[in-house]
């Protein structure tokens, strides 16, 4: 089994005051796909933009 390409583990996001993640874990490999599903405010865009830098996580690691 090959290394994870993604690795997300525990992730806390907070924006202001309001946690907006909770303990969120995913990993991918490569060749695997992904797909983030939720109702609107499920934290779809907060989960992309903590991977990709632009929400730095209070807690966890990306």
């Amino acid at each position: 089994m090959s290394a994870p390409v993604i690795d997300v583990a525990d992730l806390d996001v907070y924006y202001g005051t309001s946690q907006i993640l909770f303990g969120v874990g995913l990993s991918v490999r490569q060749g695997e796909t992904m797909a983030l599903l939720g109702r609107n405010g499920a934290g779809k865009s907060t989960t992309m933009k903590a991977i990709m830098g632009l929400a730095p996580p209070r807690r966890g690691r990306v």
